[in-house]
């Protein structure tokens, strides 16, 4: 499927939706189009298309969730001109960013997408698609939606809810819904697709790509572990675990490598294609130095990775890491190596999880697929969640260290000198199971929601660099609504931190 997957959803009839001002439009309309079960797939494959997006999973989104947090920072001789990644970089956005409208656009496109393809499968008549092929393609597209507001919701808190394809330029005036209503959305989408879709053993390997019934449970797992509902938390991820569906790869680094791509550890991965004519992912060229050329080209040196990140995977006395872990999400680039490097950098740290060195990829087209959910993240949210419950849980101990020893490449199933040992309070726990996560889900889109959610993303930043983290007000931990949706809708109001 990795192969079609985003071919198909470029020239499809949904690709060219847009924001809530704007009305899907191709020659191809829901009348003369969802006529068969082949339709109604090549509607919800162009779904798909929105992860790609630059905003979603691509270069920008990196600019909030590790920009923004203290994994990676412009400064220490590296710098850039591009004003969105300074202003998140620096806590100086506004409501005019052109990022903060970008991002919303971004989702509310993709939003429309899903619901334009519900809505319509829903009317198809009996004779041209089996319910079972409706159930399973509308699970796929509320498995999206519920993503994509699970991001609104977590950007924006109230947002305005569409359950229904925008069709006309009509009633396009609506105010913000409680948070509250958006997760009931969420949940009940979730819900859905755990029922209706397949496991990941069902599909066949065209299907590789899909959403799945394991993606639904862990989603939905990390939807209760942010609602701080701990009970259902656990009952979500023992679902994933118990299924048999999934485990942890033995090597760390085989989730990253190009070969090994939708391995036994992947819940849902966005698929990219490397090559000038396909959809490819930007993070190969973006995140490599500008000091490395291969194959007849440099990077960008996007997200510059910290000396905080890198110390906190620990050292050796002999300056190695037992963690295999660090060398995986970043790498340590010297001058000897590198002679042309700059000599204004500090601390050359860069991320090198994403690394496709093929003759196919290009500086903007790479085959690094982006990982949205792994097994290891599920293990993480178990301990989380009986940790939050019971801070001195040995099952909360057995479930993190599992991960830990995969990273220090010792038996999953016997004590290690790895091992995290029992705290005696949350707060304390809470900061393990942080720490645990950074180093595990480093640079896949984790680390800004992580801290946001137990509110210490001021904290880390003051550790990471005061100058920065003096900046941070309790606004931060929400985005403003963008100037230019409240400018075209006047029953929008802004945030109460952002007036």
């Amino acid at each position: 499927m990795k192969k079609i997957f985003y071919s198909i959803a470029i020239t499809s009839i949904l690709a060219s939706c847009v924001d809530l001002e704007q009305v899907p439009y191709s020659s191809l309309t829901p009348e003369n189009f969802f006529k068969s079960e082949a339709d109604a797939s090549s509607a919800i494959i162009s779904a798909y298309a929105g992860y790609t997006n630059q905003d979603v999973f691509n270069q920008y989104s990196e600019t909030i969730h590790s920009q923004a947090t203290d994994d990676c920072e412009w400064g220490d001789g590296r710098n850039t001109s591009n004003v969105n990644k300074n202003e998140f970089d620096k806590f100086i956005y506004t409501p005019d960013s052109k990022l903060v409208y970008d991002i919303w656009v971004a989702y509310y496109s993709a939003i429309n997408i899903c619901n334009y393809a519900i809505d319509n499968i829903e009317a198809m008549s009996e004779g041209t698609i089996s319910e079972t092929k409706r159930k399973n393609f509308i699970g796929e597209a509320k498995f999206m939606r519920a993503f994509y507001y699970f991001n609104l919701v977590r950007y924006w808190g109230d947002v305005p809810l569409r359950e229904h394809q925008t069709t006309s330029l009509e009633n396009l005036e609506v105010t913000r819904d409680p948070k509250e209503t958006i997760y009931q959305l969420i949940i009940s989408d979730l819900q859905y697709a755990e029922e209706n879709l397949p496991s990941v053993k069902e599909y066949s390997k065209g299907d590789i790509g899909r959403a799945t019934r394991g993606a639904a449970s862990g989603l939905l797992a990390k939807v209760y572990l942010t609602h701080e509902e701990w009970d259902k938390a656990i009952t979500q991820t023992d679902k994933v675990i118990n299924s048999g569906d999934y485990k942890l790869n033995t090597s760390y680094a085989d989730n990253f490598d190009l070969n090994k791509e939708n391995g036994p550890e992947s819940l849902f991965e966005i698929q990219f294609l490397a090559g000038s004519s396909n959809p490819g992912s930007i993070y190969n060229g973006f995140f490599r130095p500008p000091f490395v050329n291969i194959n007849g080209w440099a990077g960008y040196g996007d997200n510059p990775v910290t000396k905080n990140l890198w110390d906190a995977y620990g050292s050796n006395p002999d300056g190695t890491c037992s963690d295999t872990r660090r060398n995986v999400c970043v790498r340590l680039y010297t001058r000897e190596e590198y002679p042309n490097m700059a000599s204004t950098i500090l601390y050359p740290y860069y991320c090198n999880k994403y690394i496709d060195l093929t003759s196919i990829a290009t500086r903007s087209n790479s085959g690094n697929n982006h990982p949205v959910l792994r097994y290891s993240d599920v293990l993480l949210m178990k301990a989380e969640a009986l940790g939050r419950k019971n801070p001195a849980d040995p099952e909360a101990y057995r479930y993190l260290n599992i991960v830990r020893r995969r990273a220090y490449g010792v038996p999953l199933d016997q004590p290690a000198e790895c091992d995290v040992q029992p705290v005696g309070s949350v707060d304390a726990f809470v900061d393990i199971i942080l720490l645990e996560r950074r180093l595990e889900l480093a640079f896949e889109a984790h680390r800004w929601f992580d801290l946001v959610r137990t509110h210490k993303l001021k904290d880390a930043l003051m550790a990471q660099n005061p100058a920065i983290g003096s900046v941070i007000q309790e606004k931060h931990y929400i985005f403003p609504i963008p100037q230019i949706e409240l400018d075209a809708n006047p029953k929008l109001e802004q945030q109460d931190l952002w007036k």
